[in-house]
């Protein structure tokens, strides 16, 4: 029996080679040249420039439009809402805001919310809300979405929102011992990891943004995308409410200072 031979190609590589030399040793040899500095001028820009006036006239009625509707009040606010760890008074009112508004679109029940708190991005003053204070505040175009979540799958969100120290929710509550988190409810009830829970928060989180990687794991049946920015939420919400008061009602809390009011309960 006689062995597998293969039959040898001819290289092409040389005459290819080839052809390229001899192509090269016709071209024009080209002339030297020197490289020169170029100039640049720079315009410094700043607010000692004065306002060229046909642009100023050209902008002036869209700037006056745009304030009057920057300029319009939502609500008031009976104190100064701010962020903090674990809870913080602004961190509530976006997730009470948010839970609100998926409620009211929902094909179903909502039961709890989560926004990230570094979507909040500034404090709120006491007194007139105003709609330039919704845009500073949340300035991104994110919708809301509901996901439907096992309590399974809650109690997992809830470790990880410990790791974070601590997150805006709304409709739900838990105890932080250090990364992990206990005494999860929903409602007021502990949570049945069996049951099916449906959490409104922003399409931004599900996607793959920030650090809980439980959302992002939710398969598409189980997401409700709602047509609604949860900068207009927050806008609808202070509609309704009128005047919103900075609340913390221990929604989050460490396991320490619960056990501590437990304490102090029983002593009266």
């Amino acid at each position: 029996m006689m062995p597998n031979r293969t039959t040898p190609r001819p290289f092409l590589a040389a005459p290819a080679a080839a052809l390229i030399v001899a192509a090269c040793s016709s071209a024009p040899i080209p002339t030297p040249f020197t490289i020169r500095e170029a100039p640049v001028d720079f315009t410094q820009v700043g607010d000692t420039i004065p306002p060229a006036p046909d642009i100023e006239a050209m902008i002036a009625p869209y700037r006056d439009q745009l304030d009057e509707q920057l300029d319009v009040v939502l609500g008031h606010a009976a104190g100064e809402f701010t962020k903090a760890d674990p809870e913080g008074t602004l961190d509530n009112l976006v997730a009470e805001a948010l839970l609100y508004a998926a409620r009211s679109r929902s094909s179903d029940t909502v039961h709890a919310s989560l926004v990230n708190e570094g979507g909040l991005r500034v404090p709120l003053a006491a007194g007139p809300i105003l709609m330039r204070n919704a845009y500073e505040l949340l300035p991104f175009e994110n919708f809301v979405v509901v996901l439907s979540l096992s309590g399974a799958q809650m109690e997992e969100l809830a470790d990880q929102i410990a790791a974070t120290t601590g997150e805006p929710i709304a409709g739900w509550t838990m105890e932080l011992d250090g990364r992990d988190a206990v005494g999860v409810r929903v409602g007021g009830e502990p949570v049945d990891r069996d049951r099916t829970y449906r959490l409104a928060t922003v399409d931004y989180l599900v996607n793959g943004g920030g650090a809980w990687s439980v959302l992002w794991e939710v398969e598409a049946g189980a997401r409700e995308d709602l047509d609604i920015l949860i900068r207009a939420a927050f806008v609808e919400y202070l509609d309704e409410m009128g005047t919103v008061t900075p609340v913390l009602d221990g929604r989050i809390r460490s396991a320490g200072r619960a056990e501590r009011e437990n304490e102090g309960f029983a002593a009266r």
